[in-house]
């Protein structure tokens, strides 16, 4: 008497699975508490008072020499630091602060002007 499966795949699955669960490298991993790594990221909350403290990061960059930050990439930032100002005090945390970090990453990795 022969016993037809469904599929042929089910059999080596179900193999695979059981094999996978018997094995001892298969462990939960312990992750350490955000304040006991020496390189880790600060955790930000979404509020007014980080979108204040990025608002005065890109200030800080914008009021570099000219010379020191090409000018479309200045413009650029000027025009997402305005925005990202708008929308937070709007109300709109999350969209300010993505534009206000956008206008911070083009400033920090601007390239040298010529």
């Amino acid at each position: 008497m022969r016993v037809f499966l469904s599929s042929p795949t089910v059999l080596p699955a179900f193999c695979l699975l059981g094999c996978l669960a018997a094995s001892p490298a298969l462990r939960p991993v312990m992750h350490q508490p955000s304040g006991h790594s020496d390189d880790a990221i600060s955790v930000t909350s979404e509020n007014a008072e980080y979108c204040a403290r990025l608002r005065k990061n890109v200030d800080a960059r914008l009021a570099a020499p000219p010379a020191a930050i090409p000018l479309g990439i200045m413009e650029d930032a000027r025009h997402l630091r305005a925005q990202g100002d708008l929308l937070c005090t709007q109300g709109h945390i999350r969209a300010g602060i993505e534009r206000l970090r956008r206008a911070l990453v083009l400033l920090k990795h601007a390239p040298e002007p010529r």
